[in-house]
């Protein structure tokens, strides 16, 4: 079986989106979970991780942006440092930088956590 003709580009938007799709997954039973024991530290807590989803959309698209050099080759191996590179990059960032997304949504979703 020839497989030459499928591109890395191609594979590592298929892992991209499935690693996305497996963590949208995870943050809405982590957020359900939360809703349904009304806990608040939890809720916190998944609020401030979507944050950190969303952080790593924008991370993505920026370094989409950025044209690749021939002065460095190409290779699985470096495009898997990177990806692993960035997941680390947007981890510290996401504890370090407030964007003020979490609160606002925690704000919003524990008004429904009092009213029911």
């Amino acid at each position: 079986m020839d497989i030459s003709a499928i591109s890395n580009k191609y594979l590592n938007n298929a892992i991209q989106s499935s690693s996305i799709k497996s963590s949208d997954d995870d943050f809405e039973k982590k957020l359900q979970n939360a809703l349904e024991n009304k806990d608040e530290k939890e809720l916190k807590k998944v609020c401030k991780e979507f944050e950190g989803i969303l952080l790593e959309i924008m991370y993505k698209q920026m370094r989409a942006t950025v044209p690749k050099s021939d002065f460095i080759p190409a290779d699985p191996g470096r495009d898997i440092f990177e990806d692993m590179l960035d997941e680390e990059l947007v981890k510290e960032a996401a504890k370090a930088v407030n964007l003020g997304l979490a609160d606002s949504l925690y704000k919003q979703l524990s008004r429904t956590l009092k009213s029911e």
